[in-house]
């Protein structure tokens, strides 16, 4: 492909993030816009310029201009709209989580394959180069610790609601859940957790969660996950790795990084976040190379995974297998 012409399907505080980083991107464009507030998407396509905005989802999908669309909504809708713009053969661009439940993950999967289009999810993480040079640095740590924590989340917003957000483990897991993977240079093959409703009490959902996760190279990690409050320390991303006589701390946001390789010590910093920009670089990248990006539908299963697993362990009080 020459110039992309990309769909933004929810038009957000999150939408316009991502629509802001194509603005950037040499050869890449939103011509529509899509919302179920007319004036949300409307105001999107103001601020950012194309050709239309719309509350009609199937406009979009049979608008053959459009090679790719960016699913940007809620949790719950995640799913129908991947299938449906599958299905209508365009490439994606999916936020976390991929879905909330394992059949929908397997049914958007089944779809994607099915059509033989590109699909990224949206772990933005991924992209902070720190995070890439810790795995450099370790590429199998022997432990690895994942910690995400925030503050408490608000009853009334949506992404605490059971059905469109998950409330905390479930909506932001899989952020941490997919780092991990990524850190350990391995597949989960065993999670067993603890938690549940601690800062919600009554809630469908568990708000904190704190896990042990064997990988398929023998390795461990510790997830942390919940939202009874913001470490000052850590910030609310923390991740450490041991291995082989050397360790990384990754905090700040994931802006700075202490290293050290069994003899001396230094500290990396970068001025700011830039995993939304370059995970947009190279989702547009991907299409004009028409190639697979380098995350695709498998990365957002795996990460779905693994939260679902700790759900059932701290459930069950059993040792869940992946």
């Amino acid at each position: 492909m020459s110039d992309i012409n990309l769909a933004l399907i929810g038009c957000g505080g999150l939408g316009r993030v991502h629509a802001g980083c194509v603005a950037s991107i040499e050869g890449a464009r939103f011509t529509a816009y899509v919302d179920i507030v007319e004036e949300a998407a409307q105001k999107t396509l103001d601020e950012f310029g194309g050709e239309y905005a719309t509350t009609d989802v199937e406009k979009v999908l049979k608008d053959d201009s459009i090679d790719a669309v960016y699913i940007v909504t809620r949790h719950d809708s995640h799913a129908s709209l991947a299938i449906a713009a599958a299905e209508a053969g365009k490439h994606i661009l999916i936020e976390k989580p991929l879905a909330l439940q394992m059949e929908q993950c397997e049914a958007v999967a089944s779809a994607v394959e099915k059509a033989g289009i590109h699909m990224m999810p949206a772990f933005k993480m991924r992209y902070y180069p720190l995070i890439q040079k810790a795995h450099e640095f370790i590429p199998e740590p022997q432990l690895l610790v994942g910690q995400m924590m925030d503050n408490r989340w608000g009853d009334a917003s949506w992404a605490q609601d059971p059905v469109q957000g998950g409330a905390n483990v479930h909506s932001q897991g899989c952020h941490t859940t997919d780092i991990m993977r990524y850190l350990s240079g391995s597949e989960p093959q065993r999670v067993w957790a603890a938690g549940g409703t601690m800062t919600h009490p009554g809630h469908l959902c568990i708000d904190q969660c704190v896990a042990s996760i064997q990988f398929a190279n023998g390795h461990v990690g510790s997830w942390i996950q919940g939202d009874a409050c913001l470490g000052q320390f850590t910030s609310k991303f923390f991740f450490e790795l041991f291995g082989d006589g050397k360790s990384v701390q990754l905090y700040d946001r994931l802006k700075k990084a202490t290293f050290f390789d069994g003899k001396e010590t230094w500290v990396e910093e970068r001025d700011e976040e830039e995993g939304f920009q370059m995970e947009n670089e190279e989702f547009i990248a991907a299409l004009k190379e028409g190639r697979q990006p380098e995350l695709t539908v498998l990365d957002g299963i795996q990460a779905t995974r693994i939260v679902l697993a700790a759900d059932r362990a701290i459930r069950t009080g059993e040792v869940q297998e992946i």
